[in-house]
């Protein structure tokens, strides 16, 4: 299946025009709607502003990358294993993807049973062959004795630059926990059945995506399915850095009443905790930090998209056709693009330019909860029960 439209290449006849206004603008000549004239601009912010302007009426508008899916990859499974629910996928250095899904509902399990299979364990590392090179997770594996007896953390998985694996709870928990990639347990941040609201700098309270910036050895946690935040903790030790609510404000955890999600009622109910409202409005659910230092948090409730500063300082907003769960980059040295999926009801992944947060084409692909891209450039999404891959095409 082939998705996305490439536009032809045309000469705007209006671009001289353009330029000459844009000249006179800059140049403090013509003010912006009338009135008095603008402030002059230097001579290279006017040759810049101009530059740009021709080059983008010379292009026309912007194409959107082309994905075909790849529908042999992954190859099947060894040992008779099941995959539940697949809820994220992330990519290492090594073009490795990593797969993270979910067993602990009748919902997830009976399907595999159903097809006479055994469930697979939670975590499991794939080449770019779709071979499986190896899997793992347990009920309280390794040193992590506060998950012992409960489901293994299959919501949400990310590999930081070192090659480690965090993974996050999310709706059944509130820990995240750091493994190292044969899967022995390293650090954990918050309790799996404490947490203290959005003001408590140790306890989560619903953690979901998680995201690192290596200049700063920070991990950080969409802390958003009972908290309303973004918190930063150190990398190796979990020492709290910072958190920060919508626009970089202190989070707030009460709501108005009619502040609902634009999709309406949760979907996604097995096991939530009963003061959990299936309507309760979550400013974030996922967090994806560019190699720039921007913070992008996806607002699923309210298909918003806000960017930050890693200190929390807010930067800008956009308004998504739909709801989307979190983004991923591309792998060029700027991550050009910027591609936002969501697996709710409009299940789409949108392209969006990242200098401008311009839409730029949106194509269909369900499961995509948390996705991640390898260093040509390729998609990889949930999928729902098998991850998939996207390839870009030429």
């Amino acid at each position: 299946m082939t998705v996305g439209k490439r536009n032809r290449r045309t000469w705007n006849p209006g671009a001289l025009c353009v330029c000459l206004g844009l000249l006179a603008y800059g140049a403090g000549w013509l003010p912006p709607g009338g009135g008095s004239p603008v402030r002059a601009q230097t001579a290279e912010q006017v040759a810049e502003r101009i530059a740009e302007t021709a080059a983008a009426s010379l292009r026309g508008p912007e194409p959107a990358p082309e994905f075909e899916l790849d529908a042999s990859w992954p190859k099947p499974l060894p040992n008779n294993w099941g995959l539940g629910q697949v809820w994220g996928v992330a990519v290492d250095s090594r073009d490795h993807v990593w797969v993270v899904h979910q067993i602990a509902s009748p919902r997830y399990i009976q399907p595999i049973l159903d097809a006479g299979k055994e469930p697979a364990p939670a975590v499991l590392e794939f080449d770019q062959e779709g071979n499986l090179l190896q899997a793992w997770g347990e009920s309280g594996q390794g040193g992590w004795t506060q998950g012992a007896g409960r489901p293994f953390p299959a919501q949400s998985i990310n590999v930081d630059w070192e090659g480690n694996i965090w993974v996050s709870e999310e709706t059944r928990g509130n820990a995240v926990v750091k493994f190292s990639p044969e899967g022995r347990f390293l650090l954990q941040i918050g309790h799996v059945s404490r947490t203290n609201g959005s003001g408590d700098t140790t306890l989560l309270g619903g953690p979901s995506g998680i995201d690192f910036y290596e200049p700063d050895n920070e991990v950080f946690i969409a802390d958003g399915y009972r908290n309303q935040r973004v918190i930063v903790f150190d990398a190796d030790t979990g020492e709290y850095k910072r958190h920060w609510g919508r626009f970089g404000l202190p989070p707030n955890d009460n709501f108005e009443p009619g502040d609902q999600p634009t999709w309406g009622p949760s979907p996604f109910l097995i096991g939530r905790p009963p003061n959990m409202s299936p309507n309760l409005p979550r400013y974030v659910h996922g967090v994806n930090v560019a190699r720039d230092g921007l913070v992008y948090v996806a607002d699923r409730s309210h298909s918003m998209l806000y960017v930050h500063r890693t200190d929390g300082t807010f930067v800008a907003e956009k308004k998504l056709p739909g709801p989307f769960n979190s983004v991923t980059f591309s792998p060029d040295p700027e991550q050009h693009y910027l591609y936002a999926g969501g697996m709710n009801a409009t299940a789409r992944i949108f392209i969006l330019r990242r200098s401008d947060l311009e839409m730029l084409g949106s194509f269909r692909s369900s499961g995509q909860h948390y996705m991640g891209t390898d260093s040509a450039g390729n998609l990889y999404t949930c999928g729902q029960r098998m991850p998939q891959r996207w390839l870009l095409k030429d």
